[in-house]
C-alpha cells in the first residue's frame, strides 16, 4: 500500500499550493502587488470569473461612455477579449473628439473581439496581436496602428504591443493558463 502512495504521489503533476492571497478580491491583489506588499516568490491566482467582474466593473470607471460587456478568456499564453464599443462615444468620454472623416467611418457601436498571446518570464512580458475584429472586419499594419495610438493609448500610454516590456511592481511573470492568469512575484535576491 505504501508502493502505490508514493507512487502516485510521485506520478501527480505537482500544483502550487494555493496562496493566502487567492480568496482576496481582485481589486485587494493588485493593491497589495502595487503596494509592494506581496512576498517574494508568491504566486497569485485570478480567476476568469473575477477578472470579468472586475474588468467590468473597471471599465465603468475609466470608459464611462462607449465601452460595454467587456469580457476575456484565457487560455493556455492566450487571451481572447470581447466587447461593444462606441468609438465615437468612446473619445467623447475621454474629453476628445475625432475629426469627420474618423466620426463618420465610425460612428455606432460595433462588436470588438481581439486575441492575443502574452509570454513573460524574469521581469518582462510581450503581447502578440493575433487577430483583431472590428464589427467582423479584421484590421492589421496601418489601420492597427491608428486604432491603438487613437483609442488605447490615451488610456494607457505605456501599452506595447509586439516588443518586450518591462513588467514593473517585482513581478517575475505572468503565465495564462485555461480560466486562470497566475502572477508570480520576484524571487528573493541571492546574496
Amino acid at each position: 500500500m505504501k508502493r502505490v502512495v508514493l507512487l502516485l504521489a510521485l506520478t501527480l503533476p505537482l500544483a502550487p499550493a494555493p496562496s493566502r492571497y487567492d480568496a482576496m478580491p481582485t481589486q485587494r491583489k493588485l493593491d497589495l502587488i502595487e503596494q509592494g506588499r506581496v512576498p517574494p516568490g508568491t504566486m497569485l491566482t485570478f480567476e476568469e470569473r473575477e477578472l470579468n467582474t472586475y474588468l467590468q466593473r473597471k471599465a465603468k470607471e475609466v470608459i464611462p461612455d462607449g465601452l460595454r460587456e467587456p469580457h476575456v478568456t484565457l487560455s493556455d499564453g492566450k487571451v481572447t477579449g470581447k466587447a461593444y464599443v462606441d468609438f465615437v462615444k468612446m473619445r467623447h468620454a475621454q474629453g476628445e473628439d475625432l475629426n469627420w472623416l474618423m466620426s463618420s467611418l465610425l460612428k455606432g457601436e460595433y462588436p470588438i473581439r481581439v486575441e492575443g498571446r502574452v509570454a513573460s518570464s524574469k521581469g518582462t512580458a510581450r503581447v502578440d496581436l493575433d487577430v483583431v475584429q472590428v464589427g467582423g472586419a479584421s484590421l492589421k499594419g496601418r489601420a492597427l496602428d491608428l486604432l491603438i495610438r487613437t483609442f488605447v493609448h490615451p488610456l494607457y500610454p505605456n501599452a506595447k504591443v509586439g516588443s518586450q516590456f518591462e513588467l514593473g511592481y517585482n513581478l517575475d511573470r505572468i503565465e495564462l493558463k485555461q480560466g486562470v492568469a497566475q502572477v508570480t512575484m520576484a524571487p528573493k535576491p541571492a546574496r
